[in-house]
């Protein structure tokens, strides 16, 4: 009788040494209601959670979810103080959960990989590299011991991707850590993520998610024209309002020029209390109604200043109202708003480098160029030519500057508008002015050019073109420029 009590006292002390990954109906409806940033009623449902099922560590997990989209979209340092505080705490409590759950390091990576994107956001790239280093390791190990186990493909997915940009002189870093993967690795995987989410029951939670990040790989770093119909086509099918698949759509509809679309989604989702704020939206309205040069652009633009408490797209923000004051022939709120660019916001994305370079040169926009640039952002490419070609002529575009963005823009107008072979000679000639320009004309007149070249399956050219980018002087978009070159290069290798 002795001996039978102390194997079932070890038999107790067994089942409470690891805790169980339970993602029951209670979870799989908490991650759904932070996906659409409900974060106060996700809060409840995992509080109940941890009261029914007080063993249960998915919770542990799903409080990451929720901090990690409160600082990649609220972005507010003082949250960000408070919060980093609890990743470390989060890894050793997943650490002591069921080791042969899928779950176990699934989790695991997860969590350093959504704090790699945090600090990478506020800045803190040296302890990013160790996180995804550390992400990749657990799902890569993941990967082995539960090759069916779906939601372990959506991060290496995006892993995969994502990696796939590292220009060569940062290769050498990812190499030192044994992490590879290509763009089409990681497009094929989240595809087969989307696809499984959307026929098997049991993954149809990861639909929203794997959504978005498709949208994100495929707009930033893909490029490819049929997989963006065909994401765009999915995603418009969703009619339930979803910032973050709101987001996706409004910015596909704008690169591929649906500004009306873009505008029409945007304006038309519903004020939802209980979802976190997602201002960036705001700023995305503004974007695309100045494209229109609609006369309330200046209305979203102001509502994302006000509201925003971070850093990212603030200087941009204030280049895009001084634009606006420029369409209306206000010259003096042009001049106002672009002085404020540099006591404003944070110049790490290239955007707002760029909007930080208008502000240092202290040179008004032409405001021919600048209308035939919002135009053709929206994708409204007559109205844009009609600009540069009737009502303009070669003493409005004097200056470098001027002479540079008139044959690039003219080359992206007919470019876009499905005439590549009209587009050519005006790449080239804004590559021979410009190639010794610290503007960003040349450098993208190349990429463009590599991706035309591409399209026609002329790798070689394409190869050509592509291998030039990082080559110019240009400090705008120089980041953005380089890796979508070098994501150029890694579509057609071996071509």
């Amino acid at each position: 009788m002795r001996y039978f009590s102390v194997i079932l006292f070890f038999l107790f002390l067994s089942s409470q040494t690891f805790a169980g990954f339970d993602f029951n109906s209670n979870c799989r409806d908490a991650y759904e209601d932070i996906v659409s940033l409900k974060f106060k009623t996700a809060k409840t449902k995992l509080d109940s959670e941890r009261k029914i099922n007080p063993g249960n560590t998915i919770p542990v997990f799903l409080d990451n979810y929720i901090d990690f989209f409160t600082l990649i979209i609220g972005e507010n340092q003082n949250d960000f103080s408070v919060l980093q505080q609890n990743k470390d705490i989060r890894l050793r409590q997943l650490e002591k959960g069921d080791s042969k759950s899928p779950w176990f390091l699934y989790s695991q990576a997860e969590v350093n990989l959504q704090w790699a994107f945090i600090h990478v956001k506020f800045g803190e790239y040296l302890a990013a590299v160790g996180e995804i280093n550390k992400a990749y390791k657990l799902l890569e190990d993941n990967q082995g011991k539960h090759p069916g186990f779906l939601p372990n493909m959506k991060s290496m997915g995006l892993l995969h991707a994502i990696i796939g940009t590292v220009p060569d002189n940062y290769k050498w870093a990812v190499n030192i850590m044994g992490i590879d993967g290509t763009i089409k690795q990681g497009v094929k995987e989240l595809n087969t993520v989307v696809a499984q989410s959307q026929t098997n029951s049991e993954y149809n939670y990861l639909l929203t998610e794997s959504l978005f990040l498709l949208s994100f790989v495929e707009l930033n770093l893909s490029k490819d024209k049929d997989n963006i119909e065909k994401l765009y086509s999915t995603l418009k099918a969703f009619t339930e309002y979803n910032p973050l698949l709101t987001f996706a759509k409004a910015s596909i509809a704008i690169k591929t020029s649906r500004n009306n679309d873009a505008i029409s989604f945007l304006e038309k989702r519903p004020e939802v209390a209980e979802q976190y704020p997602f201002y960036y939206l705001d700023l995305l309205t503004g974007e695309a109604k100045l494209n229109r040069l609609d006369m309330d652009a200046d209305v979203y633009i102001k509502k994302y200043i006000d509201n925003f408490k971070g850093a990212s797209y603030i200087k941009t923000a204030y280049q895009k109202l001084a634009w606006f004051a420029l369409l209306v022939g206000d010259t003096e709120a042009y001049k106002k708003n672009i002085a404020l660019i540099s006591s404003k916001g944070n110049d790490i994305a290239d955007e707002d480098k760029q909007a930080q370079k208008e502000a240092d040169e202290a040179i008004v926009p032409n405001l021919k160029l600048l209308k035939a640039r919002l135009l053709f952002d929206g994708g409204y490419y007559l109205q844009a030519l009609t600009i540069l070609v009737k009502e303009g002529n070669a003493k409005d575009f004097t200056s470098e500057k001027d002479q540079l963005e008139f044959t690039y823009r003219l080359g992206r107008i007919y470019h876009s508008w499905g005439k590549p072979d009209d587009a050519i000679p005006y790449y080239e000639m804004t590559i021979k002015n410009g190639a010794k320009s610290t503007y960003y004309f040349a450098a993208n007149a190349s990429l463009q050019l590599g991706l035309i070249y591409e399209e026609k399956k002329d790798y070689k050219k394409a190869r050509q073109y592509f291998e030039k980018c990082p080559s110019f002087k240009n400090k705008e978009y120089r980041n953005s420029i380089a890796q979508k070159a070098k994501a150029g290069l890694n579509r057609i290798e071996g071509k």
